[in-house]
């Protein structure tokens, strides 16, 4: 890689961190790292002067240079779109020095990339040459091996191609690598062994499913028994109580907003035009809280009375009703407990 901020030509400071070009790490370069691309830079008069002399313009020397450079550009141009690729390339001021330092850059990161893509070209071949030597040590050990197999098995007795049958086809089954009576042996006992574990572990598992199907079961029921129970249905007329309820309490919200306003102007209405003493302060102080007791206790008083509709005509009605549901709660506890002392 070719530092940029090491070739100390003039106009360095025009460099910025705008973008970055990043050269294939090789065997002769260091890793890759970022360099800061430049910033444009306008042109001022002075620099077009100088570009369109006289002396510039009709030179042959000049316009040779002009093409090359042009050639240059052309050449940093292409690698910098190859790089930016598919993002346009940055703009940045065009000069001498910052030509030189781009036609460095883009010389060595070609360069890393011809030595990058010949490494992995011997590699590759290296690889190839390996895997060729292999299969051919390969193809000549099963090539010396099998003559000696083929007279072996020529000259078996029919018991022993059984017998070898069996243990080839023992050995396949058990996975594995060896024919070894002792191997197979102990590959048995480790089948068995783990098929025994694993019934256990199936019985373990059919119980506890069953339990679990029995448990499901139960609280399928105790839930049906929730939800269609007569002891835990809302009795009908249910919605007229509430209904009833929130209109006597709204009732009595409104009787007590009335006797909270007539308090209140009788209390100004017992003040003195004149201005008070402080025993005389004190004193409708207690007053005042006298009647505050008196109507917490009427408040406690009337909220005995929720419940019951304003007429009384109809309260009584609703209180003998609620009497004849407690007579029959009370029968019905009392045969609860009859029953619980006829079953000890």
């Amino acid at each position: 890689m070719l530092p940029i901020a090491g070739l100390g030509f003039p106009g360095f400071q025009y460099f910025c961190r705008l973008s970055s070009i990043i050269i294939p790490p090789s065997s002769s370069h260091p890793p890759a790292r970022r360099w800061p691309l430049l910033c444009y830079t306008p042109p001022t008069m002075t620099d077009f002067d100088s570009l369109w002399s006289p002396a510039k313009v009709f030179s042959p020397t000049a316009a040779k240079a002009a093409s090359l450079q042009q050639k240059d550009w052309a050449y940093v141009d292409q690698f910098l779109t190859t790089r930016f690729a598919p993002n346009p390339v940055p703009k940045f001021e065009r000069n001498t020095d910052i030509l030189k330092a781009l036609l460095a850059l883009a010389s060595a990161n070609e360069a890393a990339d011809e030595e990058k893509a010949l490494e992995r070209s011997v590699k590759e071949k290296a690889l190839d040459e390996l895997k060729k030597r292999d299969a051919a040590a390969e193809d000549a050990r099963r090539g010396n091996g099998e003559p000696l197999l083929v007279g072996v098995e020529e000259h078996l007795t029919p018991e022993g191609k059984r017998c070898l049958n069996s243990v080839a086809l023992l050995s396949v089954a058990l996975g594995s690598n060896s024919t070894e009576p002792q191997k197979l042996s102990s590959h048995l006992l480790a089948l068995s062994s783990q098929e025994v574990a694993v019934a256990q572990q199936t019985l373990r598992i059919d119980a506890l499913h069953s339990r679990l199907q029995a448990d499901l079961t139960a609280l399928r029921e105790t839930l049906r028994y929730f939800e269609n129970g007569e002891e835990y249905q809302l009795p009908p007329e249910l919605a007229a109580r509430v209904t009833e309820w929130t209109r006597t309490s709204r009732h009595l919200r409104n009787k007590t907003e009335d006797y909270k306003s007539r308090l209140e102007e009788m209390a100004a209405e017992q003040l003195p035009k004149e201005g008070l003493a402080v025993p005389d302060i004190i004193q409708q102080e207690q007053e005042v809280l006298a009647l505050k007791e008196l109507v917490l206790d009427l408040e406690s008083q009337v909220k005995g009375y929720r419940g019951l509709p304003p007429e009384k005509d109809m309260a009584r009605l609703e209180v003998e009703r609620a009497q004849k549901a407690l007579e029959e709660l009370e029968a019905q506890r009392e045969r609860f407990y009859d029953g619980m002392i006829g079953s000890r």
